[in-house]
């Protein structure tokens, strides 16, 4: 009976574990040494970052873009000028001022949720060794509750 329920258990972690990797995929990007785990429901889209570095990939029929990213930061930037850059350009895209509904910074990076129009975009930045990595997620605000779905779920390792 004892050696019944350890196969049970056994099983059973099995099971979850391989549930688990169905409905995540991984993106890897051994240049600047990082993993991306994203939802099995995000498609690869035809455009690719404009640094040619990374994935970008679209939900809920291209209403929600996934940007995944990597780059030197040969002028050694900080977190916040970094997002500062990430911010104009939001703002500009969307034609007015954005509003940050969520913003931390650390020395190694920030994570942010700005709003500008009818577009909200989740942003994380991570600082690697004489690099980093981006990811933003930008969709409409109605798809506002989706977008942070999707900012949960989406999980970065970086590789040493």
């Amino acid at each position: 009976m004892k050696n019944a329920k350890l196969l049970f258990l056994a099983l059973s972690t099995l099971l979850s574990g391989q549930l688990l990797a169905q409905q995540s995929l991984e993106y890897c990007n051994n240049r600047f040494g990082f993993c991306v785990t994203y939802p099995v429901d995000l498609h690869l889209a035809q455009d690719r970052p404009i640094n040619g570095d990374g994935i970008v990939l679209e939900a809920d029929g291209g209403d929600i873009i996934v940007n995944i990213s990597g780059a030197h930061n040969v002028m050694d930037w900080s977190p916040e000028k970094l997002y500062s850059f990430e911010k104009e350009e939001f703002e500009a895209e969307n034609e007015g001022s954005a509003e940050e509904l969520q913003l931390n910074t650390t020395t190694d990076g920030f994570q942010a949720v700005l709003l500008a129009g009818n577009r909200v975009e989740a942003i994380r930045m991570r600082q690697l060794n004489g690099a980093y990595v981006l990811i933003s997620i930008r969709g409409p605000k109605s798809e506002n509750k989706r977008v942070e779905e999707l900012w949960n779920q989406i999980k970065l390792s970086i590789n040493s």
